[in-house]
Parts: C-alpha cells; structure tokens; sequence
C-alpha cells in the first residue's frame, strides 16, 4: 500500500522533513523557490479538504481512471518535468512563518478529515476517490520536500 497522509507515521514523517525546511534553501530541480512551496502545497490541500473549488476540469484523458490511477498510485513522478495546473502558483506567501503554520495545520486537517468531506475533482485528474486524495497528497508533498532536498 502506497504511503498516505491519514497514516499517522507518514503525515508525522512529512511535518518533521516540513519542520527542516529553510527559506534558504537550495532546489535540486526545477524552478520553484522556497518562498513559492509553502502556498503551493497548501493551494493543493485546500482543493483536497473541499475549500478551494476548481473552476472546470482542465484535461480529460482517454482512459481517464487508468490514467488517474496510474499517476497517482504507480508511476515515478519526473523531477522538473510535471507542469502544474492552472493557478497552482497563484496564492500569496503570508510569510515564511505563517506560510509554514498554515500548511501545518491543513496537512493535520487533511489526515484526519472524514472521507467524505474530501474535494471531488482535481484540476488535471479529475474526479477522486478519497484514497487517491490520501496517496496524492502524500507523494505531492514528499516529491517537493525532495526536491528541496529535505
């Protein structure tokens, strides 16, 4: 079973590796900087707990559930070479800090938020299971956390 944000173990094992995480940190791939991560993967939790709405759909795949599936629960995700969906840079630092707090607080919502709260649709993949949000979430954070090298 892939590594999930409701598992206790793995949520506590990503907020000690976001606890590590400098301003000043160098990235080892693409070009996000520090100051960018913290709302970015907040703007994802928000859309997964079901408080940020996306306005449509942008890719419908053929085979859209096989791929969904495969891109969640399966495939390597390449270093620098997912582009993001529409507005995933769009919301604003509150300040290293309060950037931190904040994600603090929605990863521990997210982990312990009924199932059937959960968002319904993700931008690119579309309609979700509350397990794909789980597995999703988990790598999106550990795939950033990496590539800040913490």
């Amino acid at each position: 079973m892939k590594r999930s944000l409701r598992d206790p173990i793995a949520r506590r094992s990503i907020l000690e590796r976001l606890a590590r995480l400098t301003p000043d940190h160098p990235r080892k791939w693409g070009r996000m900087e520090p100051s960018q991560l913290l709302p970015h993967l907040a703007s994802a939790l928000r859309t997964a707990v079901g408080d940020q709405q996306i306005d449509a759909i942008t890719h419908r795949r053929k085979g859209g559930n096989v791929f969904r599936y495969l891109a969640i629960h399966c495939l390597p995700w390449p270093k620098g070479r997912i582009q993001a969906p529409p507005g995933a840079f769009s919301t604003p630092s509150l300040g290293w800090e309060r950037d931190r707090e904040v994600l603090v607080e929605l990863i521990e919502r997210f982990g312990t938020a009924p199932p059937e709260t959960l968002g319904p649709a993700h931008s690119m993949l579309g309609p979700m299971r509350p397990h794909d949000w789980d597995v999703l979430q988990y790598r999106h954070l550990d795939h950033h956390l990496r590539q800040f090298g913490v």
